[in-house]
């Protein structure tokens, strides 16, 4: 019984680590330490038709190249953890309506919902959507751009993002070990 008691002790503590850290786990990281605290519970703010949509949308907005796309990374994840642990109640609300909004469009429209269509088709609404073109308005143009920028943060601070996507210098300008220094010399604020 004790054992049990410590090994839930120090997976909560993982998982608070995990929030306090979130941002630079990976979104499967971030499920797997949710799954590992509690396998009943939901996997978070996200329904698992909402968090399988956002990942049909985050691979289109940063789609497999030679290098990984959104959903390669997992970033439909970290997107659901940002909400569940950054976001105010409101704002949480307003982009699981905003998805549901989305959907419902979508499948009032074409007949069927967004993850059934053709990938040209996805494209096509989804252009419609970001230029606030019928059958969108502007509050979903506003759902998506708020959408995309949750997925350029989630992509970019990702390992793949950060180190294959981004060129990383871990020293910018290279290192000087001795500078002339006077008076009229600036310093660095670090």
């Amino acid at each position: 019984m004790d054992t049990e008691r410590e090994t839930d002790g120090r997976r909560a503590a993982l998982i608070k680590i995990a929030a306090l850290c979130g941002m630079a786990l990976s979104g499967n990281a971030l499920a797997a330490l949710a799954k590992a605290a509690d396998p009943s519970q939901a996997p978070g703010l996200l329904s698992g038709d909402a968090l399988a949509l956002t990942g049909v949308l985050v691979d289109h907005i940063i789609p497999a190249t030679d290098t990984p796309g959104a959903l390669a990374v997992g970033a439909h994840r970290t997107i659901g953890h940002m909400l569940q642990v950054c976001a105010t109640a409101a704002e949480q609300q307003a982009f699981v309506a905003g998805l549901a909004r989305f959907d419902a469009t979508v499948q009032a429209e074409a007949g069927k919902r967004f993850r059934a269509l053709p990938a040209r088709r996805q494209v096509a609404l989804l252009r419609a959507i970001d230029e606030g073109r019928a059958p969108f308005g502007t509050g979903d143009q506003q759902f998506f751009r708020r959408l995309k920028s949750y997925t350029l943060f989630a992509y970019y601070t990702s390992e793949a993002g950060s180190t294959r996507e981004l060129a990383y210098l871990p020293v910018p300008g290279g290192y000087k070990g001795i500078v002339p220094v006077d008076k009229n010399t600036r310093t660095w604020a670090i």
